[in-house]
C-alpha cells in the first residue's frame, strides 16, 4: 500500500503579494545603485572642469548698474569667484580694491561684469579720461547771475548768448551757441542733488564752469569773450529746439514807445504830442504829450460832426529874447504849472 502525501492548500492572494514585494525590494536597490552612480560621474565631471578651467580668483563686480562719474565705495561691489582664464589682465582683483576705492567711473559698467581697471580714473587728478574722441574741456569763468544763482549742475545743458557793441554805439544780442553740455562746476563732476553723492551739500559756490565744447567751439568763445559779454541761460535738457533773433536798444525803444502810445491813446481823448530834438524813430528824440485844455474851445472829436483840432497849439512867434517860441507857444495853451515845467525842461535839453 503506498503513502499519500498530504495536499497543501496555497493561498494565490498571499502569493501575489510575496511577489510584489520582492519586486519592489529589486527596483528600490537598482535605482539606488543608479543614483550612486550617477552622482559618482557628475562629481567626475566637475572635478573634470575645475582640473580643466585652472585655478579660480575672486574680483571685483558692481552690485548694480553703474554710470559714468560714480564714485567707487563699498557698498557698491561685492567679490565673486570666476575661473582665472577667464579673466582680463587688468581686472580688478578683491584684494586690489582698497587702491581704487574712491575713484571715479569713466564708462558705464554692468552688474556682476568684472570691474576693470581701465574703468576707472581719479574723479579730478584725470579727468581728461572721461572725454571722447574730438571732444575738448574749455574752463570759463562764471558770475553768479550766469551761474543761475549756482543752481547750474554738472549735466546741464545750456544756450549761450552774445552781447556785443554796434558800430553806431548800442549793444545788440544773439544767439551765438545752443545746447552746452556742463561738464563740471568748479571741480565738482556729478550733481549734487543725484542720489550719487546723497551727503553733498546743495548750495556749493564756484566761479568757473567747464563746457564740454569741440575745438571749433573753443576758438569761438574764446573769441567773442574778446568781441562782448558772454550770457549763460540755462534750458531744459529734452528740449531741442533752437530760436533765431537779433535784439538790440533800438527795438526795445521801439516796442516801449509803441506801448506807450497806444496806451495813452486808449485812455486820453484829444492830446497832442511834441517832437522835441531830431527824427521820431531815433532814440534821441525826444517827446511830450500834451492834452488839450477843455477851454480851448475845440470839440471832442469822437463826437459826431465835430471838427479835428489842429494837431499843435498857435505858436505866435516870439516878441521877446527871453521866452523861445515853442515856450511861448506852450504858455499860451493852457498847461498847468508842473506841465510846463516838464515842457520846458524837455525843451532845453
Amino acid at each position: 500500500m503506498g503513502l499519500k502525501l498530504p495536499s497543501l492548500s496555497i493561498n494565490r492572494t498571499w502569493l501575489m503579494l510575496l511577489a510584489a514585494i520582492g519586486l519592489a525590494v529589486m527596483a528600490a536597490f537598482l535605482t539606488t545603485r543608479y543614483l550612486a552612480s550617477r552622482e559618482a560621474s557628475i562629481e567626475a565631471e566637475i572635478a573634470a572642469r575645475s582640473q580643466k578651467g585652472g585655478p579660480r580668483i575672486a574680483v571685483v563686480v558692481p552690485t548694480r548698474d553703474m554710470q559714468i562719474g560714480m564714485v567707487l565705495a563699498d557698498n557698491m561691489v561685492a567679490s565673486r569667484e570666476v575661473a582665472a582664464d577667464l579673466v582680463y589682465p587688468n581686472a580688478i582683483l578683491a584684494d586690489e580694491f582698497d587702491k581704487y576705492k574712491g575713484q571715479a567711473l569713466i564708462r558705464p559698467v554692468l552688474q556682476g561684469r568684472p570691474l576693470l581697471k581701465a574703468d576707472l580714473r581719479e574723479a579730478i587728478a584725470d579727468f581728461s579720461g572721461t572725454l571722447s574722441d574730438g571732444i575738448r574741456a574749455m574752463t570759463v569763468e562764471i558770475d553768479e547771475l550766469n551761474a543761475i544763482a549756482h543752481m547750474l549742475q554738472p549735466g546741464n545743458r545750456i544756450d549761450l548768448m552774445l552781447v556785443m557793441r554796434s558800430e553806431e554805439g548800442g549793444q545788440t544780442v544773439v544767439p551765438f551757441l545752443d545746447r552746452m553740455k556742463v561738464l563740471a562746476t568748479g571741480q565738482r563732476l556729478v550733481n549734487e542733488n543725484s542720489d550719487q553723492t546723497p551727503g553733498a551739500k546743495k548750495t556749493m559756490a564756484y566761479s568757473t564752469v567747464t563746457l564740454e565744447v569741440t575745438p571749433s567751439q573753443a576758438a569761438r568763445i574764446t573769441l567773442a569773450q574778446d568781441i562782448g559779454k558772454l550770457r549763460y541761460v540755462l534750458r531744459n535738457e529734452k528740449d531741442e529746439g533752437n530760436v533765431e533773433f537779433s535784439v538790440n536798444a533800438q527795438n526795445i525803444f521801439d516796442e516801449i514807445s509803441a506801448q506807450v502810445r497806444n496806451s495813452k491813446r486808449t485812455s486820453l481823448a484829444g492830446v497832442v504830442e511834441y517832437i522835441i530834438g531830431g527824427q521820431r524813430s531815433g532814440p534821441s528824440a525826444k517827446s511830450v504829450e500834451v492834452p488839450v485844455p477843455e477851454s480851448s474851445g475845440y470839440a471832442d472829436p469822437a463826437a459826431p460832426g465835430a471838427g479835428a483840432p489842429p494837431l499843435v497849439p498857435a505858436i505866435a512867434p516870439a516878441t521877446t529874447g527871453s521866452v523861445p517860441a515853442p515856450a511861448a507857444a506852450a504858455n499860451s495853451s493852457g498847461l498847468t504849472p508842473a506841465m510846463k515845467a516838464d515842457l520846458k525842461a524837455l525843451i532845453e535839453k
